[in-house]
């Protein structure tokens, strides 16, 4: 299911987030596999596909990485949550939000991705798109918590729609 925010007015929020680095792919990857496993949207059974997955990002699968409107968040025990936002067809994807499941409610994905919306805002874009499967309730309901709406389930429809705009 795809959703869509219109992020022209997001607020500011002063956080501790770093802008994404790819130097921690590692640590990233780690993080992917313990946020993921075990989930309905597990994709793979190893941190080192993850690192592909996330390689795979850095290199454009989903579109132009936008490094300046990503963010991960980090403990002293290491990273405890990412964003990671692409343009897709023109408009900003946040591609992943990954959370470790120690974390999970307690507002890190909340703050990465309102950080990922203004940075987006400074850069000029009226909306921040994702997908999200159907069945991952706890994910849907952040993100209408956060103002995110159901847009449709097909790419071509949803950006010929953003395209009359």
């Amino acid at each position: 299911m795809i959703m869509r925010k219109d992020i022209m007015s997001a607020e500011w929020m002063q956080t501790d987030l770093h802008p994404f680095d790819g130097r921690g792919k590692t640590a990233l990857a780690a993080l992917f596999y313990k946020g993921f496993r075990d989930t309905i949207d597990e994709e793979y059974d190893s941190k080192n596909a993850y690192l592909g997955e996330i390689q795979d990002v850095l290199d454009g699968k989903y579109g132009l990485f936008l490094p300046s409107c990503s963010y991960f968040s980090q403990t002293s025990e290491g990273i405890n949550g990412v964003t990671m936002v692409t343009l897709f067809r023109s408009v900003p994807l946040l591609t992943y939000v990954v959370t470790a499941p120690e974390w999970q409610g307690k507002g890190v994905a909340t703050s990465l991705i309102q950080s990922s919306e203004q940075a987006l805002v400074r850069l000029g874009y009226e909306a921040l798109y994702l997908v999200v499967t159907k069945q991952n309730y706890r994910a849907r309901s952040l993100y209408r918590t956060l103002g995110f709406r159901e847009a449709g389930e097909d790419w071509d429809a949803v950006s010929g729609k953003e395209k009359q705009k």
